[in-house]
């Protein structure tokens, strides 16, 4: 697990690129919670990779109040159900990871897709959010990341552990003003320097049924 055949990699990524040609093809949405809520999958159980300080589980309770919620996190001054990536079991609905990938390698990363894939039920979904490229400060504000994850790289190596992609959303949420003006007055500047006003990136994928 975890050894990334490049050349397949490379492979994903073009195909995702061909899907979505620019950063500006991607569909926008506020926060993730708008895409996961309003997903009409209706998960019994549910895992978060990367899961902080567990405050996912309150928004998933509310939207869905008998899925059970199960934890993943190497910060043991947290309560978490699995601390090491050997040690997740189980069968899952729903996976997520948020603001996480960008903090290990592209070989770790792909280890962690796969540990995914493996615990999730046919069918099951994978949501996954990270700094948009595009948008530099979102990735370099932070000193412990490690990997940028352009958009179509992401998908790449989503598709490389096995899944389907279903979409990819940018994500973008600021007052009405500031939307109007950076979604249509100065557009066209984004567009010419190659600069986004999204901070984010959305992944929504699945386990193929068989």
């Amino acid at each position: 697990m975890g050894s990334i055949d490049w050349s397949e990699l490379f492979k994903h990524r073009q195909s995702i690129s061909k899907r979505y040609p620019t950063i500006w093809t991607l569909p926008i949405r506020p926060r993730y919670s708008n895409v996961l809520l309003s997903t009409n999958i209706s998960p019994v159980t549910m895992l978060e990779v990367g899961a902080g300080d567990r405050s996912l589980k309150e928004k998933i309770n509310k939207r869905w109040n008998n899925c059970k919620y199960f934890s993943f996190d190497i910060d043991k001054n947290r309560d978490h159900d699995f601390y090491s990536l050997e040690s997740v079991q189980g069968e899952y609905d729903l996976v997520c990871m948020f603001e996480m990938i960008e903090h290990i390698t592209p070989d770790i990363a792909l280890e962690v897709l796969q540990k995914c894939f493996s615990v999730m039920k046919p069918g099951a979904s994978l949501m996954i959010t990270t700094p948009n490229t595009f948008y530099p400060p979102a990735y370099l504000r932070d000193a412990t990341h490690i990997t940028p994850w352009c958009y179509d790289e992401l998908g790449g190596i989503v598709r490389l552990a096995g899944f389907e992609i279903n979409q990819i959303f940018r994500l973008y949420k600021e007052s009405i003003l500031k939307q109007l003006f950076r979604r249509y007055i100065g557009y066209p500047l984004f567009r010419l320097v190659q600069i986004d006003y999204a901070k984010q990136i959305m992944l929504v994928a699945s386990k193929p049924l068989s």
